[in-house]
């Protein structure tokens, strides 16, 4: 007679994404202050983040982090698209969302706090995703892994944001979302899947503002990374040299 299986663990599950996970490397010189992605000649921030500074102003995330950088290609990247793809057969993409919570569920009981205090707020008291603007059918895979898989956001999700206009590919705007639930002097932090330009994200968190909450953060897994820009590739070489680590954030 065989022994019932065990259920594993979430540190089982995420240790193995150590083995391509990348730093997310604190705000300094060549790192952008918003997105934690590469900058050069100075700036401060990347091009995408300060149109988005300039456009929205103070409406803009009050604090926004990243549990690792995402290469394009490469296995996170790879591991983001493909979890949410409705053409792969469940039994592949459903791992990768047990991968995916168990890597922000272990993350966010470490660095919720990190993002809390930067954002000016003793904690969250809303959990929302960014909305996907493509007209997907259906309840998004980003839904169910922050409300119904990871730890500790599931009892404080809610849905507070619709996509309006479809989609508008990186334009940053006001009114890209419409509010669907009352948010005033709440504190939200919004989660998604990848930020490649965060014109989407910025726009939520433009919308959650005017609404009326209080601080609005925000956790994306991924931080996608186009290796091909400008001297990315070299840029990349640098942050390779720093060891994952589960216990530091970029926001410390």
């Amino acid at each position: 007679m065989t022994s019932p299986r065990r259920a594993r663990t979430v540190v089982e599950v995420s240790d193995p994404y150590a083995n391509y996970l990348l730093q997310v490397p604190p705000s300094g010189e060549g790192i952008c202050i918003t997105c934690h992605s590469s900058v050069y000649d100075g700036y401060e921030r990347c091009l995408p983040c300060n149109r988005a500074r300039q456009k929205l102003g103070p409406l803009v995330f009050d604090a926004t982090a990243f549990v690792s950088l995402a290469p394009s290609g490469q296995q996170l990247a790879r591991e983001l698209i493909t979890y949410k793809k409705e053409e792969i057969p469940e039994k592949y993409r459903h791992p990768r969302m047990a991968g995916l919570a168990a890597v922000l569920w272990r993350w966010l009981s470490v660095h919720e706090a990190h993002v809390a205090q930067r954002a000016g707020t003793p904690g969250f008291s809303m959990v929302t995703p960014v909305p996907s603007t493509r007209g997907r059918p259906g309840e998004h895979p980003l839904k169910r892994l922050v409300s119904g898989i990871v730890a500790g956001t599931g009892d404080r999700y809610v849905d507070l944001l619709e996509a309006h206009g479809g989609d508008r590919g990186r334009e940053v705007a006001t009114d890209r979302f419409t509010i669907v639930r009352p948010v005033a002097a709440a504190s939200v932090l919004v989660i998604d899947d990848t930020w490649t330009s965060g014109a989407r994200a910025q726009s939520a968190a433009a919308a959650l503002k005017l609404a009326g909450t209080s601080k609005v953060g925000f956790v994306g897994v991924g931080r996608w990374f186009n290796t091909d820009f400008a001297d990315n590739a070299k840029w990349l070489i640098r942050r390779r040299r720093t060891r994952w680590n589960w216990d530091r954030c970029c926001l410390e």
